[in-house]
């Protein structure tokens, strides 16, 4: 006599499984790991975007600044901040040693356009929080008092202004820098700087240049 195969028992011995795996609780470690990382990746980002905000901010000329007679303004030497357009001792330290920048003073940038191995001729460009007089007569005070031969002062085609002066570096080659001055931002009024009170900007570029021999 044979036996028939139970078949409702084995399709309940088959279920039997599945069901206890269904009674089982859901665990919530899948979603609070996948959670961690969304944070730990948005922190990571925020922290990016952060470091490259502050990298992003010009650098700012700053020191104990010597006040300058007529003018709300203070000289800081500019050695150390020459030192981005200077290459292998050019210009020369007394040179660089002779010239100051407006304490507070943005760096903008940076130009090269030498003419050949001893014709250095390099700028610096910076934005300034005062207005073109002021800032033109720091320089003239400045220059004189480093005992700069000043050259003139000549109107730019930007509708800017540029002061001239000369001296002779320890290297023996006669230098000059051009101070150039244009207005940014020339006003703001009243009820945007608040207070009552008027701002500037102004645009300077220091440009450095060695004068070419007359022989050549």
């Amino acid at each position: 006599m044979s036996t028939t195969p139970d078949v409702g028992l084995e399709l309940d011995e088959g279920l039997e499984p599945t069901r206890a795996r269904r009674a089982e609780p859901l665990s919530l470690r899948p979603a609070l790991v996948v959670l961690a990382c969304a944070v730990v990746l948005s922190f990571g980002g925020f922290a990016i975007a952060l470091i490259g905000s502050r990298q992003a901010t010009p650098p700012i000329v700053a020191g104990l600044g010597t006040p300058v007679p007529g003018v709300n303004l203070s000289a800081v030497g500019a050695s150390q901040v020459l030192q981005r357009i200077s290459s292998g001792g050019t210009p020369p330290p007394d040179v660089l040693g002779a010239l100051v920048v407006p304490n507070g003073a943005r760096i903008v940038s940076t130009t090269a356009q030498d003419a050949g191995v001893n014709q250095y001729d390099r700028s610096i460009y910076f934005q300034i929080d005062t207005n073109s007089t002021e800032l033109l007569k720091f320089y003239r005070t400045e220059l004189r008092r480093a005992r700069w031969s000043l050259l003139g002062t000549y109107p730019l085609p930007s509708a800017g202004t540029e002061v001239l002066a000369q001296r002779t570096g320890s290297d023996g080659y006669e230098w000059e820098v051009g101070v150039a001055v244009t207005a940014v931002n020339p006003s703001i009024s009243p009820s945007l700087a608040g207070d009552g009170q008027t701002s500037a900007v102004t645009g300077l570029r220091l440009r450095l240049f060695e004068v070419p021999d007359s022989g050549s």
